[in-house]
């Protein structure tokens, strides 16, 4: 994940360009710590399947015990890399995507108050109503760009938008499997966090959805800077 360059005398405000610097560097840590942990679970489970090959009628399966105990840790690992990483990816887009606006709109820079409360984890309503923000229209055109450019853009944006909707009915599907008196409705699961309604023994909520928010939060800053240089 590559980071936008940008003239430390340009519309950005210090704080402004700092959090997205930081943010930045924390997605590209856990994006990578989770590819890591995912491609030891497979390991993993590429040995389980030869241990059950091999100790189907032995009386000595330590192997099997040996592979299974292990796959657990890193099962366990991998959905705290995940959850770290959505942490960081969410308020990365949400906070890019509000200076993009402000930029876009010529509007003076975000308080350091805002900017800081910008970087904490957003709520699913929040980061579904940054979606909506019309980056599209926002961002100029490029002489290389496709006749349909800003439409195909448009569509990514929106097919990320629908999936943390559907998280928001997957937190509904789990409170309601837990018997949890919160969140009952839309609304109520539009105000929660998804890091705090992703329980372990539950189908992860950020599946599907973790990753294309990867690829947005290292396009805003580019297209943050493609907008300073079109003035």
């Amino acid at each position: 994940m590559r980071f936008a360059r940008f003239d430390e005398s340009g519309p950005l405000s210090t704080i402004e360009l700092g959090a997205l610097r930081s943010l930045n560097a924390a997605v590209l840590t856990a994006r990578y710590e989770l590819q890591s942990a995912g491609a030891v679970w497979d390991r993993l489970q590429s040995g389980g399947d030869v241990a059950d090959m091999h100790e189907a009628n032995t009386r000595f399966p330590f192997y099997g015990e040996a592979v299974q105990e292990i796959a657990r840790g890193a099962a366990a690992y991998e959905r705290r890399v995940a959850l770290s990483a959505w942490r960081y990816t969410a308020a990365a887009v949400v906070l890019g995507i509000t200076v993009l606006q402000r930029v876009a709109e010529a509007k003076p820079p975000l308080s350091a108050a805002t900017v800081e409360e910008l970087c904490q984890e957003p709520t699913l309503g929040r980061l579904h109503e940054a979606l909506s923000v019309p980056v599209a229209d926002l961002v100029p055109e490029r002489e290389q760009d496709l006749p349909d450019e800003r439409t195909r853009t448009a569509q990514r944006w929106a097919q990320v938008r629908d999936r943390v909707d559907d998280a928001m009915d997957l937190v509904l599907e789990i409170a309601a499997d837990e018997d949890a008196a919160y969140p009952r409705t839309k609304d109520e699961a539009a105000g929660c966090l998804l890091t705090e309604h992703c329980p372990p023994h539950t189908d992860p909520v950020y599946h599907g959805v973790l990753e294309p928010l990867f690829q947005l939060a290292e396009e805003v800053p580019f297209d943050i800077s493609r907008i300073i240089k079109s003035r």
